[in-house]
Formats: structure tokens, sequence, C-alpha cells
């Protein structure tokens, strides 16, 4: 019996000296820690007391109890702030002395310095709201009110957190300014994180902002995780959900961009930009005529934008002169007539706009031209349905043709002057000049052709 009420009582023994021992290496932090920022006072930082002061902290968040505490993380948040900060006095030491702007020198520094030790005092951060959002509220309240109401340690946990938010910000603007735009984008999420846990509120410019700075490192992970995070939060517009999309599209999967994109015209029915992603999507697919909706609601909300006239236009063309997957022409539809109308109506449209954009300016001279020069050609050879009226026929086809290929030229040697080296527009030009007999403009576009 006494041999167990031995082994009984030393086993009590280790475990109450490691307990102890583990808080008193909270202890050794937090007096390493308070060294350590005295040196800081004094000018003359010893990196040696931060350094005891972290080996000390990282012991007593491996012992189950003390791992569990919101002072214990709070210390380490301290703590690794304080190397960070450490590290970026350093690198403000090298940065170029020819730089006399103090803002530049401190973006230069922060693009510089590594962010291992600010990462981890914003995963204590997390840590605490995790497990004891009660420490954070009274930290709040008593910096709100002002009352003295913090002890010492509260207070500079409060004012490394507020650091912490500026200091998240400067980093993203620093790595973006270094164009380091992968980190810049979690540096600006980090700081949309540190400011809702601080303030309560969702911080949706540097959610943004992240989102902006991932789709500028062309990273479709982290424009993915950025964009679904706003969308989550209930704080996306229309641009989280093209992002997205576009995202899925560069990545080939064509199903998840087509389910977001629907989702997002759901719930922005007016965006423009997501309608015209859906267009070209449509477009894409050979869903004309769901793309010729989506286009008129644009017209509506633009009714300027010749782009818009320009597609439409392209469309009806398209309806009108049909082609199989090898460019073979396929017999005209029954309502060629309606369709060949409303393609000329809106590649007018587009060219009455006078488009900034010369590409469309071009692509509807063109294309008006080459519609009518085909229109009067398939007149021309239209075949006479009765014997008896074949000359009859033949010479009002030829006169109906030759007004369409007149019609064709003057759009066509506007869409040459736009491209004074366009072979197709120069051979579709010999051709017209020559059918409408005018040999010498066909002989100059023949030299034209040869000396390009």
């Amino acid at each position: 019996m006494k041999t167990k009420a031995i082994v009984y009582i030393v086993f009590s023994i280790i475990f109450v000296t490691s307990t102890f021992g583990q808080k008193s290496k909270v202890q050794t932090a937090w007096r390493a820690l308070s060294d350590y920022e005295q040196t800081q006072k004094d000018g003359k930082p010893n990196l040696s007391y931060l350094t005891k002061a972290k080996e000390a902290i990282d012991v007593a968040l491996t012992n189950e109890e003390t791992k569990k505490q919101a002072k214990t993380h709070a210390y380490k948040l301290r703590i690794s702030y304080a190397m960070f900060q450490f590290n970026l006095a350093e690198e403000l030491k090298k940065v170029d002395a020819g730089i006399q702007d103090k803002n530049e020198r401190n973006m230069v520094a922060y693009g510089a310095t590594g962010l291992g030790d600010f990462e981890n005092a914003t995963q204590e951060l997390g840590i605490i709201k995790d497990i004891d959002q009660k420490f954070l509220d009274n930290i709040q309240e008593g910096m709100s009110k002002g009352d003295g109401s913090l002890d010492e340690d509260e207070m500079k946990f409060a004012l490394a957190t507020q650091q912490m938010r500026m200091e998240a910000s400067n980093i993203a603007s620093g790595k973006y300014k270094a164009k380091k735009y992968d980190e810049a984008a979690d540096y600006f999420y980090k700081t949309g994180f540190i400011n809702t846990v601080l303030n309560k509120t969702k911080d949706s410019a540097n959610f943004y902002n992240a989102c902006i700075a991932a789709s500028k490192a062309k990273n479709p992970e982290k424009i993915l995780d950025f964009n679904k995070k706003m969308i989550d939060a209930k704080i996306a517009s229309a641009f989280n959900y093209e992002s997205i999309y576009n995202a899925y599209m560069q990545q080939a999967d064509t199903l998840a961009a087509i389910q977001i994109l629907k989702k997002g015209r759901e719930i922005f029915p007016d965006n423009i930009n997501l309608l015209t992603q859906e267009t070209n999507l449509f477009l894409a697919k050979g869903m004309q005529q769901d793309a010729l909706t989506n286009l008129k609601i644009s017209i509506q909300k633009d009714p300027k934008n010749a782009l818009y006239y320009f597609i439409i236009g392209g469309i009806y063309d398209n309806l009108a002169n049909p082609k199989d997957k090898m460019g073979k022409e396929l017999p005209k539809p029954a309502n060629f007539e309606e369709q060949f109308k409303n393609a000329e109506i809106n590649y007018l449209k587009a060219i009455e706009l006078k488009p900034a954009n010369k590409e469309y300016l071009y692509g509807s001279l063109f294309n008006i031209g080459a519609m009518y020069n085909n229109y009067g050609g398939n007149i021309a050879n239209r075949k006479a349905e009765r014997i008896i009226d074949l000359a009859k026929v033949q010479k009002e086809n030829e006169t109906k043709a030759q007004e369409y290929y007149k019609k064709a030229i003057p759009y066509l040697e506007q869409a040459l002057d736009l491209k004074s080296n366009d072979k197709p527009t120069m051979a579709a030009l010999r051709k017209l000049y020559m059918l409408t007999g005018n040999e010498a403009k066909s002989k100059e576009m023949s030299e034209k052709l040869k000396a390009n």
C-alpha cells in the first residue's frame, strides 16, 4: 500500500511541475518581450530578448492548457509582430539613400521585407477570434471607452493589432508597387480580415483589392478563392462573378463557368459586363438567337454602342447566308430577305455611329460591301422559272445585280481607306470595278494588288 501511495505522490508532483513549467514559459515570454520593448524605447533594440521570448512562447503553445488561453496567443501575436517590425527597420536601412520621399522609402522597404512573422501574427489573431471572442470584445470595448479598464498588456495588444491593420495595408501597397501581385493579393485580403475581426464590419474595399491583385498576378487559384470569399461574405458585386467566370474559362472548365455566370446574371440582371460575357458565350457555342436577345437588351442600355450593331449585323448575315462546318455555303433560308435586311440595317447603324475602334468600323464597311456584292451575284445567277422568260429575266437580274454591285463599292472603298494594304478588299473592288464596267479602276486595283 505504501508503495502505491509513493507512486501516486511522485506522479502528482511531476504533473504539477509540468503545468507550472508551461505557465512559467508564458511568464518568461512576457518578461523577455518587456525587456525587448524597453531596449526599443532606448533606441537600441536587442533582438536576443525577442528571440528568447519567441522560444518561450513556442514551448508554451505546445501545452494543452496554455495553448487554449487567449493570453498566450496574444503574446505570440505581439512577439511575431515585433520581429516583423525589427526586420522591416533593417530593410529600411538598406533603401537607396537617393530616395528622398519618406512614403516611397517605406514602400520599398515593405516590398523587400519577409512576411513570415507578420503571417504568424495574423494567424494568432484568427486563433484568438476562434477560441475567445470575448477577449477581443473586451479589448474593443475598453479601447472605445478609453476609461482605463484595460491593463498594460491588454493595451499593448490593442495597439499592436491597430498597428497591424495599418501595416497590412502598407505591405499590400508596397508589394503591389513592387509588382509582387501574389503577395499583394494576400495582404489586401489580410487587411480586410484584420479590419473585419477588429471592427466587426466587412471591409469590402480591401477584399476587392485582393481580387484585383490576384487578377494582376494571373493566379487562377487566388482569383477563385478571394472572389468566392466575397460572395460567401455577401459583399460581392458583378465584378466577382465575372472574375470567377473568366478564371474558369481559362481553366477550360466551361460547365463551372456557365453555372457561375448564370448565377451572376440572376443576381445582377442589369449588369452590362455579365450580359456581354453571356452573349460572347452564346456566340462561341453557336446559340445565335440567345445572343441576339442579349444584344438587343445591351442596345437598350447603351444605344450608341456601334459594337452591338456590328455583332448583330454579323449574326443576321450568318443567318441569311448559312455555311457548314467546312465553310461551304448552304441553301438560303426561307426568310433570307428578312435576315438580309436586318443585317443591312445593323451594319449601316454601326457605320453611322462611327466607332472609335477602327476594327469595328472596317468590319462593318467590309461586311456590308461583301454582302451587297454577294447579293448582286446571287441575283445575276438566278435561273428563270420558265424558258420563255429567260432573256427578260436575265436582263432584269443583271440590272438588279448592278444596283447591288454599285452599292457595295463605296463601302469597300471606305474599308480600303482604313486598311490601305488589305488584299481581300482590293480583290473585291477589282472584281466589282470590272463587273460595273470601270476597267480603269479595275486595272488600278490590279496594280495595287501586285505591289502588295
